[in-house]
């Protein structure tokens, strides 16, 4: 199951790739409230999000979410952290049973602390911290040798 959130599509282009090469399905975490297109608001709200530890509710459900036992999980990096709609998920669904690869896009801050704040949230499953796929923004569009480079590597 490739799972992931994208405000600007830079991950939902990574996540896509992952689901062509691989054939696995596919759930896009999105705010039951959307967010705005607004950059600057955006900007606010996320800041606001994280300073009150938020977790906003999520729009839809993965249908037989214990079936899976591998889950692609796709973030961008939001101001040096996850957007926090990815912990509701993370706080809603059991990954403790199951192998978890991460990917991320990111700008200038790279991974900063969103690895750490997926393992707090996920103490109990096998998030392979150390096999990271992360990709500058605009690269992501055009990243699919180095997807598939990372997908050979974990073993698909």
């Amino acid at each position: 199951l490739v799972v992931y959130f994208s405000w600007s599509g830079n991950t939902e282009s990574v996540a896509n790739e992952i689901q062509a090469q691989t054939g696995a399905d596919m759930f896009e975490i999105v705010p039951a409230e959307p967010y705005t297109d607004d950059y600057d608001t955006l900007l606010d709200i996320a800041q606001d999000e994280q300073a009150n530890d938020a977790r906003p509710a999520i729009a839809g459900t993965v249908d037989h979410f214990e079936q899976y036992d591998v889950v692609y999980l796709g973030y961008p990096n939001w101001w040096y952290g996850v957007p926090m709609a990815l912990l509701s998920f993370l706080e809603e669904n059991d990954l403790s049973d199951k192998q978890v690869y991460l990917f991320c896009s990111h700008g200038t801050g790279g991974l900063a602390s969103s690895v750490e704040q997926i393992d707090e949230a996920l103490p109990d499953s096998t998030a392979l911290s150390e096999n990271i796929f992360d990709v500058y923004e605009e690269d992501a569009a055009s990243s699919q040798q180095d997807i598939l480079a990372w997908l050979e590597e974990l073993g698909y």
